[in-house]
């Protein structure tokens, strides 16, 4: 497999190199003609250089911006960064009304985010979790601010005073560590300013939505300013009227602190509250359910019991606190930073249907310590010699516990409880990269990272089979690499290619290790899972910095993936679980397409495309059907796709502003997703468990009075059609459903 992924590798990067010399030698030549648009205002401002050859500046209001993006743990832009990362930054956040997490499958191409039961998981590329319970790691790396977030994010966990969201594919195992195996995510939130300043925001929208927003910035000296920001945020819900809406409450306060020219401290505490009655599954489009409806029709269960409409007395009350503490010292030669965290995430679903089957009572609470120190030099590679280096530790500690009960109808037992008292877990890393120049044009990166993990879990389940109170730990060690090239064909033109590798800690399910094997049950074990990336890409700007397009090629081995079963687990007897097990491989690879043009001063059009092939190797997994039938081994079989990665993905957008004069504007903009049918539920051929094709639009038309009041209409998911991003198993027909139309008006005042 891996000689089949060195010629896959080899023929891309020559099919990227031919593409590119053509684009390069085309545009020459139209440059030479006379075709670049002259400047005609202002200027973008790029970050600092550090690893390419710089780019044609941009120069009117006609050219694309330069983003600075911190995706190699320094900063660099997007066109400098040999990888592939999707910025959606905040005017876009604004036009599309992205206000959740959620919110985001309507802006990133191949990425995909879940709410299941009480958390909220990321799949990129098809590589993702489903898990409910924080027994295994998600294999997103999600932060704030450089602050990760070890468990899944809570249902509801919103955005407040967003500065930008980076979207890294692909493993990042050498400088984001174990649970960056299908890449990261890092929310860059807007900093402490020595100006003062804020903003107030209202909207006001369909199925009752109300939302208020405050921000003020404070500079209390001249070293030291201060940053507070509010959300208020409430929707009925779009599930029967009742499941799915919002009820949060978000709240942050930051303080940026320069005594002196090479000290800087940063502080941050954030607190997230989500209320409301949380989420619920619905079984549309099995027939006759309807979209975004409670019916559960008898002729869809898997049994006869519990038909009818799932009753609304759901609740939630879960919240999040987390604080960070960020100082950089510069040492010139490098600068030293510190990374202490703390965060306390905690989940309370009370009476939460999980569809037809049951409903259940959540509790969770988990406390995560990290720190992270890491140095890194201040030279660049984008000249012959040049030497750009960083070396780091992280150590990680938590304590948690997880109690789920479920509450069944009268063919279940009354009460069944799925009870770890103590969930401690443990993760020391230490890592380094570094880019040389080999001459002005060519670099090579090579990065290592080795990490060691400890999970231990203390299991206390029952049901009218008794008690059992087991302990099992587990421990695992890795070493992550990162191999790369980069090539300046021109200026603002660059090819690369990666060979890279991920990394999820294996963990224990609970249960007993030293019980004997019994046929059809889970292990007590899950073993961790691995990921080795093959990359090649493009990343060019044109015509004076008016057109972009960027492309890329990838092609995974994976192993060991963790797929959340319904099982009995080795030596639980027969307490009903469910198990995190290992599917014996998958492969995947894809090419990635992205335009962006300037067409003139006042439009903008974007489009990216996506092609995917994703499938697993034959895969067996342990299950149990009771109270439907006995513990069976349920197969998928070899080429079956992953779940939620359609074949063929877009994004198409585009946008025009009518200067009025005074210094106001107004800005119409439209954008689309469209996507391929796609499996919902591993290995299932039942039609239902599949998501048609669709195309989703959100619009929106503002007007600005010199960057002080805006006023914005806006309406999401314009063709109301429902999309299901999330199936509970087979046979069970119960899907996560996102949000039908939903418009309204937002005003905001800058001052």
């Amino acid at each position: 497999m891996r000689s089949t992924a060195s010629r896959t590798a080899s023929l891309l990067l020559s099919t990227a190199i031919a593409g590119t010399t053509l684009a390069v030698h085309s545009v020459a030549v139209a440059q030479t003609a006379g075709s670049a648009s002259p400047a005609t205002g202002p200027t973008s401002t790029p970050g600092p250089q550090n690893s390419q050859a710089p780019a044609a500046p941009a120069t009117s209001v006609g050219t694309l911006q330069e983003v600075v993006v911190t995706a190699e743990r320094r900063e660099s832009t997007v066109q400098r960064t040999a990888a592939t990362v999707d910025v959606v930054g905040n005017a876009q956040l604004q036009r599309q009304r992205v206000v959740e997490f959620t919110d985001l499958n309507s802006v990133l191409l191949d990425t995909q985010i879940v709410n299941v039961v009480s958390s909220t998981q990321v799949t990129i590329r098809g590589i993702g979790s489903n898990f409910v319970d924080p027994r295994a790691d998600p294999s997103v790396a999600v932060s704030v601010n450089g602050l990760f977030f070890d468990r899944s994010l809570p249902l509801g966990f919103n955005f407040l005073d967003i500065s930008r969201v980076e979207d890294l594919e692909g493993p990042q195992g050498t400088l984001y560590g174990r649970n960056a195996l299908a890449g990261a995510i890092n929310i860059i939130t807007n900093q402490p300013t020595q100006k003062f300043g804020g903003m107030v925001q209202a909207t006001g929208g369909n199925l009752g939505e109300n939302d208020f927003t405050g921000v003020l910035n404070v500079p209390l000296t001249d070293d030291l300013a201060v940053r507070v920001a509010y959300d208020r945020n409430r929707r009925d819900g779009y599930i029967g009227g009742y499941y799915d809406d919002i009820d949060s409450d978000t709240s942050r306060i930051s303080a940026r602190w320069t005594p002196t020219g090479k000290l800087t401290v940063f502080a941050e505490a954030d607190y997230v509250n989500v209320g409301g009655h949380g989420g619920s599954a619905t079984s549309y489009p099995c027939a006759p359910s309807q979209a975004y409806g409670l019916l559960d029709p008898r002729s869809c269960l898997p049994v006869n019991f519990r038909a009818g409409v799932i009753p609304t007395q759901g609740r939630e009350g879960s919240f999040v606190s987390a604080d960070q503490l960020h100082i950089d010292y510069n040492l010139g030669f490098a600068t030293l930073t510190s990374i202490s965290g703390f965060v306390g995430t905690h989940g309370r679903n009370a009476n939460t249907p999980d569809g037809s089957v049951l409903t259940e009572n959540v509790e969770s609470d988990s406390y995560d310590y990290s720190e992270e120190i890491r140095l890194a030099g201040h030279d660049s590679a984008s000249h012959r010699g040049g030497f750009a280096w960083q070396a780091g530790v992280y150590l990680f500690d938590s304590t948690g516990d997880y109690r789920q009960q479920a509450i069944g109808p009268t063919a279940l037992p009354p009460t069944a409880t799925l009870d770890f008292s103590k969930l401690p877990e443990s993760s020391e890393a230490g890592y380094v990269q570094a880019t040389y120049g080999i001459t002005d044009r060519l670099r090579l990166t090579g990065g290592l990272r080795y990490t060691h993990d400890f999970k231990g879990i203390t299991s206390e389940s029952t049901n009218v089979a008794g008690t059992k109170d087991n302990r099992a730990s587990d421990k695992n060690s890795k070493v992550n690499y990162k191999a790369g090239v980069e090539y300046d064909l021109a200026r603002g033109k660059l090819l690369y290619g990666t060979v890279s590798t991920g990394y999820v800690s294996g963990g224990a399910n609970g249960g007993s290790p030293s019980a004997p094997a019994v046929p059809f049950v889970a292990p007590s074990l899950f073993q961790p899972e691995t990921l080795t990336a093959y990359e090649v890409g493009s990343k060019n700007r044109f015509l004076g910095n008016r057109l972009q397009l960027n492309g890329d090629f990838y092609y995974y081995d994976f192993s060991n993936f963790q797929y959340l079963y319904p099982s009995l687990v080795q030596g639980e007897g027969t307490v009903d679980a469910l198990s995190i097990q290992n599917v014996a491989s998958a492969t995947a690879y894809g090419v990635e397409l992205s335009a962006e043009f300037a067409l003139t001063p006042d439009d903008r059009i974007s489009a990216s495309f996506d092609y995917a092939h994703a499938t697993f190797g034959t895969l067996t997994l342990d299950s149990f059907n009771p109270p439907f039938g006995p513990a069976f081994a349920a197969v998928v079989r070899s080429g079956s796709p992953l779940p939620n990665d359609p074949d063929e993905s877009a994004l198409v957008g585009y946008e025009h502003t009518w200067r009025l004069g005074g210094g106001s504007t107004i800005t119409a903009s439209a954008n689309s997703h469209i996507s391929s049918r796609y499996l919902i539920v591993a290995g299932s051929s039942d039609p239902y468990d599949s998501q048609k094709g669709f195309a989703k639009t959100d619009a929106s038309i503002a007007y600005n009075y010199r960057d002080r009041y805006t006023v914005r209409v806006f309406a999401k998911n314009l063709e109301n059609v429902p999309v299901n991003i999330y199936g509970q198993g087979a046979l069970f027909h119960l899907y996560g459903i996102e949000p039908p139309r939903t418009y309204g008006v937002t005003v905001t005042a800058n001052f």
